[in-house]
C-alpha cells in the first residue's frame, strides 16, 4: 500500500513529535519527584507539575500569532531549543529554583511545538475533511505513546542514577528530536499562507460573536475538563476504594491504551462520521463513565471504564482541531489554535483545585457526577452543532 505525501509527512512528524513529548510526559514526573524528595513539599511537588502549563494558560493566543506571522516550521526548530535549553539547565544545575525555571521554560517549548505541528497538519491540502481528521487524530497518538512510555523511562533512570541523569536523558530525546525534524519532510513552512492577508478583527471577538464557533471553544474546554478530572481524580477515588497504586497505574494506562487505539483508528472513523457526530457520540460515552465510575468497587471495572473514556477522550482533540480550522481563515489558524489551547491550559491550571476541594468537602463521587452531567450536556450541544451544519449544508445546495 502506497502512502501519500501527507500520510509521509504526518509520520515523519509523528516520530518527531514522540521524542519532543518526552520533555511533558517525563519532565513532569521527573520535577514532581525531585520537590518531594528534596523538599518534602506535596505543594511544590504540584507547583512543579502545574509550571509545565504556566505559560501556555497564559501566552497560547500570542504563540498562535507568532506561527502565523513567521510559519509553522520555524515555530516547532525554535521550540526545540527551547525545549533543549530548560532540560540542560535542569540537568546541569539540580536545584529547586531551577527545576521550576526548567518546568516553566519546558512547557512553554512544548506547548509551541505542539501547536505548530497541529497548525501544520491542518493547513495541509486534503481531498476531503475526514482525512484531515484522520491525520490530526495520527498526529495525536504520538503523545498517547510518550505519555506511556516517558514516565516508565524517567522512573527508571531515576531508580539507577539521579536527576541530573534522567534530565539529561530526556535532553538527548529531543536533540533526537531536533536532528530527526533537519532530515525528515515535516509539513508546514517557514511562512504563513499568502492567500489571505489577517483581518484587523481578533480571533477572541471572532468567537464571543458567533454562537456556533463559541460552541466549538466551550465543547474544548469540556474535553480538557473531563481528561484533567480523569487523571486528577482516579487516584483520588483509588484511594478512597483502597485499590493499590498498581491497580491505580494500570487504570491510568488503560485510559492512554483507550486513546492510542481510537487514534489509529480515527482515519477510517472519519470516513464514516464527521466532527460533529464523533464529538456527539464522544460526550455520550463519557458522560456515561463518568456516572458509573462512582459504582466501579473493583479495580478491573474501573480500568474497563478507564479504557473506553480512552476512547471517548481520544477522539476529542483531532474533532475539535478540524472544526477549529474548518471555521477560521488560514491567515488566522495558529491564533484560533492557540486560543482554543489557552483555554483548555487554563482549564488544566484551575480544574484540579476546585476538584481537590470538592473532593475534600464531599468525597470524590460528586466530581464525577458533576462531570459526567456536563459532558451529557456537550452531547447534547454537540448534537445541535452537527443539526446546525446539516440545515446550513441543505441551503446552500
Amino acid at each position: 500500500m502506497s502512502l501519500s505525501r501527507n500520510q509521509i509527512q504526518v509520520i515523519a512528524l509523528i516520530a518527531v513529535s514522540i521524542l519532543a513529548n518526552v520533555t511533558m510526559g517525563g519532565g513532569r514526573v521527573t520535577a514532581s519527584l525531585f520537590m518531594l524528595e528534596h523538599t518534602g513539599s506535596k505543594a511544590m511537588a504540584g507547583i512543579a507539575y502545574s509550571g509545565y502549563s504556566l505559560l501556555p494558560a497564559l501566552l497560547s493566543l500570542l504563540m498562535g500569532r507568532w506561527i502565523d506571522r513567521v510559519g509553522t516550521r520555524r515555530v516547532m526548530h525554535t521550540a526545540q531549543l527551547i525545549m533543549l535549553g530548560g532540560l540542560v539547565l535542569a540537568a546541569a544545575l539540580p536545584w529547586a529554583p531551577t527545576v521550576l525555571m526548567s518546568a516553566v521554560v519546558c512547557g512553554f517549548g512544548f506547548a509551541s511545538f505542539m501547536l505548530a505541528a497541529n497548525v501544520a497538519v491542518s493547513l495541509m491540502p486534503v481531498k476531503h475533511e475526514g482525512e484531515r481528521v484522520g491525520m490530526l487524530g495520527w498526529l495525536a497518538m504520538g503523545g498517547s505513546v510518550s505519555s506511556v512510555s516517558a514516565p516508565a523511562m524517567s522512573g527508571f533512570v531515576l531508580d539507577h542514577w539521579d536527576f541530573s541523569a534522567a534530565y539529561g536523558v530526556l535532553a538527548v530525546c529531543v536533540l533526537a528530536s531536533l536532528v530527526l525534524a533537519r532530515f525528515v519532510p515535516l509539513p508546514g513552512g517557514n511562512r504563513p499562507p499568502r492567500e489571505e492577508k489577517a483581518k484587523g478583527e481578533s480571533v477572541v471577538r471572532m468567537v464571543f460573536s458567533d454562537p456556533g464557533l463559541l460552541r466549538i471553544y466551550l465543547l474544548a474546554m469540556v474535553v480538557s475538563m473531563a481528561y484533567d478530572g480523569f487523571a486528577f481524580m482516579t487516584p483520588v477515588l483509588g484511594h478512597e476504594r483502597g485499590f493499590s497504586a498498581t491497580t491505580i497505574g494500570m487504570i491510568l494506562s488503560a485510559f492512554a491504551m483507550g486513546t492510542f487505539a481510537v487514534r489509529a483508528l480515527m482515519p477510517w472513523l472519519s470516513r464514516r462520521f464527521n466532527e460533529w457526530r464523533m464529538m456527539t457520540m464522544a460526550f455520550g460515552l463519557t458522560a456515561t463513565v463518568f456516572l458509573l465510575l462512582p459504582f466501579a468497587s473493583h479495580g478491573a471495572i474501573h480500568a474497563v471504564l478507564g479504557f473506553c473514556f480512552g476512547l471517548a477522550g481520544g477522539v476529542g482533540q483531532p474533532n475539535i482541531l478540524s472544526l477549529v480550522y474548518r471555521a477560521m481563515p488560514p491567515s488566522k489558524a495558529g491564533e484560533g489554535e492557540g486560543l482554543r489551547s489557552m483555554m483548555g491550559n487554563a482549564i488544566g491550571l484551575t480544574a484540579p483545585s476546585a476538584y481537590g476541594a470538592i473532593a475534600a468537602l464531599f468525597g470524590a463521587v460528586p466530581v464525577f457526577v458533576i462531570i459526567g452531567s456536563v459532558a451529557g450536556i456537550a452531547s447534547w450541544q454537540a448534537d445541535r452543532g452537527f443539526r446546525r451544519d446539516a440545515a446550513l449544508r441543505q441551503r446552500s445546495e
